[in-house]
């Protein structure tokens, strides 16, 4: 999953996505955000933001292919995948000018527990590292939950969710219909997830990019959610 997520950001900074006004997160990003929201329902008034969760507004994160660019500033959207107690894959886009986060789940379930967190933290996080250009402007309101309309009894083999969920991002990026992904070819799918990953590989203006890393100034840490 990550390693497609960092793909997809090279990709976009190489300008061979359509709009430079997205971003991917990692895993990682998702896992921070639920713990996140531990931590803010223990003291709302009180809550001071984990400089982790903060480096990834800032740009700053994911590492691979950091963008260096602030949230609702320089981008529009964010797509995250999300793990759904380790069974199960879905993907998030979280729309600033909207004020949305779409879920893609093949299941069609709703999951709001896993969801909620993104949808009531995301505008108070754009708001912190957002202060200066905008201030009181801001608003901190929770962002509502689209779920996106899916064909029932998709994913019969119960073992291609993630496949599902990174190609409903890139369905969703290029405005493309979400029937387009199905079980009649989703192993096809897979197949061309595979091949993207090993032309990656050997990619001489990826290789270049991968030597040049530079590691974040805020380091991620493991997060416990049990």
């Amino acid at each position: 999953m990550d390693a497609m997520m960092y793909i997809f950001r090279e990709n976009t900074s190489l300008g061979q996505l359509k709009s430079n006004r997205v971003v991917f997160m990692n895993c990682l990003f998702s896992m921070q955000i639920k713990n996140e929201y531990l931590k803010f329902r223990e003291g709302k008034k009180g809550h001071k933001w984990d400089s982790v969760i903060l480096g990834y507004a800032n740009g700053d994160l994911p590492s691979h292919g950091k963008t260096k660019k602030k949230w609702a500033l320089d981008f529009d959207r964010v797509y995250a995948p999300v793990n759904i107690n380790n069974n199960q894959w879905i993907s998030l886009c979280i729309n600033f000018g909207l004020r949305t986060v779409e879920v893609f789940d093949c299941s069609g379930l709703t999951h709001r527990s896993h969801v909620d967190p993104f949808a009531i933290l995301i505008p108070r996080l754009v708001k912190e590292v957002q202060t200066k250009s905008y201030g009181k402007y801001l608003h901190v309101s929770q962002y509502s939950i689209i779920f996106a309309s899916v064909p029932p009894n998709l994913n019969k083999s119960c073992c291609d969710c993630g496949v599902y969920a990174l190609k409903y991002i890139e369905c969703h990026m290029h405005n493309l219909d979400m029937s387009l992904i199905n079980d009649d070819n989703i192993k096809e799918a897979r197949t061309k997830i595979a091949v993207d990953l090993w032309e990656a590989a050997s990619d001489l203006v990826f290789i270049e990019r991968m030597a040049k890393y530079e590691p974040p100034s805020v380091s991620p840490h493991i997060v416990d959610l049990s």
